[in-house]
C-alpha cells in the first residue's frame, strides 16, 4: 500500500510544480562584459556596474573582478540602461541595452576614460599630445 500512495502524491505535486514554475516570474536574460582602462588597456577591478529598467525601482549592481569582468545572469527581458562607476574615471552609462528571452549573453565591453583626462599645456604624458603642442 505504501507503494500507491507515494505513486499518487508524486502524480499530485508534479502539476502543481510545473505550475510554480510557469509562474514564477518574467523570461529573463544574460548581461556581461569586461572593463579596461582606456589609456592602459589593463583590466579595471571594482568598479561598480550597475543596470535598471528605466521609469522602474529594479536595480541591479555589481563590481568587477581582478580581471575587469561583470555579469548579471538575471535581467528582465526589456531595455535596461546599465552604468559604470569607479572613483577617479568618468562616469559612463549605456542606455537602451535589449535584453531578449531565450537569446545568448549581450556582451558590453566598457574603455573607462580617467577622470583627469584633461589636456594641459606643456604638461602632457602623452607623446602624440607633445608632438601636436609642438608643431
Amino acid at each position: 500500500m505504501g507503494t500507491p500512495r507515494k505513486l499518487l502524491f508524486l502524480l499530485l505535486l508534479a502539476p502543481l510544480s510545473l505550475m510554480a514554475k510557469a509562474n514564477s516570474g518574467k523570461l529573463e536574460g544574460v548581461l556581461n562584459g569586461y572593463v579596461t582602462d582606456a589609456i592602459t588597456k589593463k583590466p579595471l577591478s571594482g568598479v561598480t556596474v550597475s543596470a535598471f529598467v528605466p521609469g522602474t525601482n529594479n536595480l541591479k549592481a555589481v563590481l568587477t573582478d581582478a580581471d575587469g569582468y561583470f555579469r548579471f545572469p538575471e535581467l528582465p527581458a526589456s531595455q535596461v540602461t546599465v552604468e559604470f562607476n569607479k572613483k577617479g574615471y568618468q562616469p559612463c552609462r549605456k542606455p537602451n541595452i535589449s535584453i531578449k528571452e531565450k537569446a545568448p549573453p549581450i556582451t558590453v565591453n566598457i574603455e573607462f576614460t580617467p577622470a583627469e583626462m584633461q589636456y594641459e599645456s606643456g604638461k602632457s604624458e602623452f607623446p602624440i599630445l607633445r608632438m601636436l603642442e609642438a608643431s
